[in-house]
């Protein structure tokens, strides 16, 4: 079976599971990513227990890494070994009261307390982000392909940024209005 090394080092968290194919979640960004034996087939990226990336690859019979075209900005290693897997760019931003945002996913243990965080994440639809401490409000979005994202009509009073690489988190500080920040 052929050993295939996922390197997510350049993602902002970058643990990652292979459902049906580890036990656990993996730290891909030990140097030279983390081996896993995978027969040939096609197989999905996932940073979070629900649900995995749309980003998928495939181990050819040959034993290599391959994916389709369209995935060429998110993936590296087409044709080796060693699949790189580097995202989309996407910033969370934080307006209102100072609450920290934990995102829930990749093996994020330590919350954002930046008034603005850049991420790069690969493109999925089970991102869900905690604001302030346990107990306390879960926000879920998407981010697409070409890093935009989206969300439910529900957080529209919570969140912002829809159709931007941008995710803006009202944290309820009476008269802060969600919205982008000046360019």
């Amino acid at each position: 079976m052929p050993v295939i090394h996922i390197d997510t080092a350049e993602l902002t968290y970058a643990w990652f599971w292979l459902p049906g194919h580890l036990d656990r979640f993996m730290d891909g960004s030990t140097p030279g990513g983390v081996g896993v034996d995978l027969p040939p087939g096609e197989y999905a990226v996932q940073q979070t227990r629900s649900r995995p990336s749309d980003v998928r690859f495939r181990v050819t019979d040959d034993g290599v890494v391959d994916y389709d075209t369209g995935h060429e900005h998110l993936l590296r290693g087409r044709g080796t070994t060693t699949l790189r897997v580097v995202g989309v760019p996407v910033t969370v931003q934080r307006a209102g009261r100072p609450l920290p945002l934990l995102p829930m996913w990749g093996g994020c243990h330590v919350a954002i307390d930046a008034s603005e965080h850049r991420l790069r994440v690969p493109p999925g639809r089970a991102y869900e982000i905690r604001v302030g401490i346990v107990p306390s409000e879960v926000l879920a979005f998407s981010v697409g392909r070409d890093g935009v994202i989206d969300y439910a009509p529900e957080y529209e009073r919570t969140l912002s940024g829809r159709g931007t690489d941008r995710l803006v988190v009202s944290t309820g500080y009476p008269g802060a209005a969600p919205g982008p920040s000046p360019a």
